[in-house]
């Protein structure tokens, strides 16, 4: 059938167009040409395995690689041997599929061919979706990058489930859906479960990728854990296909929104109401056109906590967020604090909606889930979730950059301890970490940069909070001799309580020199003003993306510093730096940076020796997802995703 093959061969054609313009490869990956692989790199043979055919994305030799564009379709002339062979194989693939399973390698979640890359080539043109495949898997030198975690992460969850389909794009995603299907991936599940499991993602697949036009396995993987994080795994399983395509196409803005931060839209303050000169402009009344709230039609906004105020030091700081909007906010805003108690996130929620709440805050990024299911099930709620980096698109999720206000700490803490403690040999100040996450890592950074630049010789001795071993760290901490310590963690563990802080040990007390802090209650009002305004549904009118976070810093007044009395060149200084903070002339982040596995950042001074005005700054993206330490940082910690 020479008619396709020369369909196929235009295909190839076309795509090697499209790279030469793009200035992309127009051939196949070859596996043997990455520079980390090598023959001391461990094989395990997986054995027959019907694997999507999006997943194999190239050759594993670079022998005949030449002969297929990189979309697998034929470059060689219609003339050729090989064209006669690749179209007597689709003659017989229309007749009776692909008899022989090909040979491939797998390396960090992708498929090489070793042997049947024609039969690759005539099953994605004749419009397959599997083929069956002998699968030998390559497994990588351990490494600290997120791409080596994330992959860690799946082999457990395949020697968990056995399962290769469900390719995940974030570390964090395949525990994840170990604990919404109550296992963990420390054992291999029974029989029922792992076989659950795959007949309900292929079930959901064949309805996303109808109903969504979603296609490729890693979207489709994305999709899924967010579906069943929704509506459990069960109903998939239990209910019809109108049922569940109904329920695809009522969750499909989170099911399509992007799953990157790069996707997400990042509002670093509230779009504030145009400037008006006379009448009003036409586009933002015709837009803010909203209900007008009164002393007896107040708008109620609800707060849910799933921790007692008394006990979280979390809970605690929004709460008195909560209280500020009753204060500046007046009669037409009213709110109320709903603890979970027994309850679920959900039922709380449910509880506010009934009694009127038209804008609710989760304040905790364990409530994600139940808030997008909520906003799901209630359409005219405006709810928002304290969290950072969720993609969810009916969800709006908020944080602030208490990184910045660690910054300005990690400098008084150096000025400090030289200032008292100038004659010790080797400065050092203790550090605890309460949750090992990307937000840690940002506020610890961010301190030990600011020490660096008052005390290049001064270490930061981490140290991480042990439940069962409570305050271990001070014995460590006497034993190195610190004289200082911050404990700046709110984070996401419900359950510290006490003083946040930077200390100086004196005489065994612990006496606080300040802290960085949220003020939750100046977000709380500059979100609720742009219902009042309007100003929330032109942003909803005006975005380009599904997701939106809200990332305040110190230039809205959302984190900010407490100190105790100064010397007047210290305070100098905190208020330079502050002050250039806020105008946007420096980051924490920004200039030449170093981590303890090498360089980050690396400043180009010009050969005069002058010193640039020009820093370059990390992407918002990459300061995000953090997981690297400062190289004036002594300890490490196992980073926690959620």
């Amino acid at each position: 059938m020479r008619i396709d093959y020369k369909a196929a061969k235009k295909l190839a054609d076309d795509a090697v167009a499209e790279a030469n313009k793009n200035g992309s490869d127009p051939y196949l990956p070859v596996l043997d040409s990455k520079p980390e692989i090598n023959n001391s790199l461990k094989v395990v043979k997986l054995g027959l395995i019907e694997l999507p055919l999006d997943r194999i994305i190239g050759n594993k030799e670079q022998a005949r690689n030449n002969a297929f564009a990189n979309n697998f379709m034929p470059l060689f002339e219609e003339t050729t041997e090989f064209a006669v062979k690749w179209s007597n194989l689709y003659d017989s693939f229309m007749q009776e599929g692909i008899r022989d399973a090909i040979i491939v390698y797998e390396y960090m979640n992708n498929y090489y061919v070793q042997e049947g890359n024609k039969r690759v080539s005539v099953a994605k043109f004749g419009g397959m979706e599997f083929i069956l495949a002998d699968v030998r898997r390559i497994l990588p030198e351990k490494s600290n990058t997120k791409e080596y975690k994330l992959y860690a992460e799946y082999l457990d969850f395949y020697d968990s489930t056995k399962n290769p389909y469900i390719v995940f794009k974030e570390v964090g995603a395949y525990k994840r859906l170990a604990k919404l299907l109550d296992e963990e991936l420390s054992y291999e599940w029974d029989y029922n479960a792992k076989s659950d499991l795959k007949s309900a993602f292929f079930k959901f697949c064949r309805y996303c990728r109808t109903t969504l036009k979603i296609t490729d396995s890693r979207e489709l993987s994305d999709a899924f854990l967010i579906y069943i994080s929704i509506f459990p795994i069960k109903t998939i399983l239990r209910d019809s296909e109108e049922q569940i395509i109904k329920n695809i196409k009522m969750a499909s803005a989170e099911l399509t929104t992007g799953k990157s931060l790069s996707e997400t839209l990042l509002l670093e303050s509230v779009p504030e109401e145009p400037q008006q000169t006379g009448q009003k402009n036409l586009i933002y009344r015709l837009w803010s056109a909203t209900k007008g709230y009164s002393a007896n039609a107040p708008l109620k906004v609800g707060f849910i906590y799933d921790a007692d105020i008394e006990e979280s030091r979390w809970i605690d700081s929004h709460e008195a967020g909560r209280l500020y909007v009753d204060e500046m906010t007046g009669s037409n805003v009213v709110t109320k604090a709903y603890q979970c108690g027994k309850n679920t996130t959900l039922d709380t929620i449910e509880a506010a909606v009934n009694d009127g709440c038209k804008v609710i805050f989760t304040v905790s990024p364990s409530m994600i889930d139940d808030s997008i299911k909520a906003a799901i099930k209630f359409t005219g709620v405006k709810i928002l979730n304290c969290s950072f980096g969720n993609s969810a698109a009916t969800v709006r999720c908020y944080y602030g950059k208490l990184y910045e206000a660690a910054f300005l700490m990690g400098i008084l803490a150096a000025d400090r301890l030289l200032t008292d403690f100038h004659t010790e040999s080797k400065r050092r100040i203790g550090y605890l970490s309460r949750s090992h996450d990307n937000t840690s890592a940002r506020i610890l950074n961010a301190f030990a940069i600011g020490v660096s630049l008052i005390d290049p010789e001064c270490r930061i001795s981490l140290k991480c909070d042990r439940p069962n071993s409570p305050e271990y760290y001070r014995r460590e901490w006497d034993h190195e001799g610190v004289k200082m310590f911050a404990d700046f963690d709110y984070s996401n563990n419900q359950d510290i309580a006490g003083r946040a802080g930077l200390f100086i040990i004196k005489d065994g007390k612990d006496v606080r020199l300040g802290k960085p802090f949220f003020n939750w209650g100046k977000y709380y009002v500059q979100i609720v003003q742009s219902v009042l305004s309007g100003m929330w549904d032109i942003n909803e009118k005006n975005k380009t993306q599904n997701a939106a976070n809200y990332w305040f810093g110190l230039s809205t007044g959302v984190v900010d510093i407490l100190v105790s009395d100064l010397p007047y060149q210290t305070n100098k200084l905190l208020s330079f730096m502050k002050n250039a903070i806020i105008n946007g002339n420096i980051d924490p982040f920004s200039g030449e940076l170093h981590s303890q596995d090498g360089m980050v950042i690396q400043q180009n001074n010009s050969p005069s020796r002058k010193v640039s005005a020009e820093q370059e700054k990390m992407k918002t993206s990459d300061i995000a997802e953090i997981t690297w330490l400062n190289d004036n940082i002594d300890g490490e910690f196992t980073f926690r995703y959620a």
